[in-house]
């Protein structure tokens, strides 16, 4: 696996993909920073290359029968460990969920679909979600402290009208140190049309 750090972008990696958690085997003195699961089972040949690659951390894609399984993000280095900080009081833990409902208005919609009926567009749909998880923070900011969102990963899979309601759900799935991340979903009228993962910072503002 050492060649990782130096295998061109984009081509074939000669390795071997195992079927387990992470799907590739771990070089030495490294480890999985970020798994992003894209739905598909661990089924037959499995294919990895390098999609991109900085001093510390290179991302693998993992492929079967032509389509993407997961992107793994691997650090050279032990995992951090989780800083402790007083930006929130209390702190939460994972599990915490919160919800909000969200009129589906003229505004969030989009149009550019000719003779189709206006729908609620994806950017509107993840600042549903990203507004709903840093609810969760917000009740619990400490003074001087803000938040913002620092990664997407989410699928847009069904429509939301004008006039009808999504009710987003977020849940605190992991902490680390100053970064929360959030399992979030959207549905109209019980019907999911929105799911994945959203993550938020948090940050000291000066007064």
């Amino acid at each position: 696996m050492d060649d990782i750090w130096l295998a061109p972008i984009g081509e074939p990696l000669d390795l071997a993909v195992t079927a387990g958690l992470p799907p590739v085997p771990l070089p030495d003195q490294c480890h999985v920073e970020q798994l992003i699961w894209h739905g598909d089972p661990l089924t037959g040949p499995l294919r990895a290359h390098v999609t991109a690659r900085s001093t510390d951390t290179v991302t693998l894609r993992i492929g079967a029968a032509g389509r993407i399984v997961a992107d793994v993000r691997i650090r050279r280095g032990p995992a951090r460990t989780p800083r402790p900080h007083a930006l929130l009081d209390p702190h939460p833990e994972p599990g915490v969920a919160y919800t909000r409902l969200f009129p589906v208005t003229k505004d969030v919609t989009t149009d550019h679909v000719p003779d189709a009926e206006p729908v609620l567009s994806t950017p509107s749909m993840i600042a549903f979600m990203e507004d709903t998880a840093a609810d969760i923070l917000r009740a619990r900011f400490a003074p001087s402290t803000a938040s913002l969102g620092t990664w997407i990963g989410v699928r847009h899979t069904g429509p939301a009208r004008t006039g009808q309601t999504v009710t987003v759900t977020a849940v605190l799935a992991e902490t680390r140190g100053r970064r929360y991340l959030f399992d979030v979903r959207a549905t109209v009228d019980g019907h999911e049309i929105g799911a994945g993962q959203v993550a938020q910072i948090l940050i000291s503002v000066a007064r």
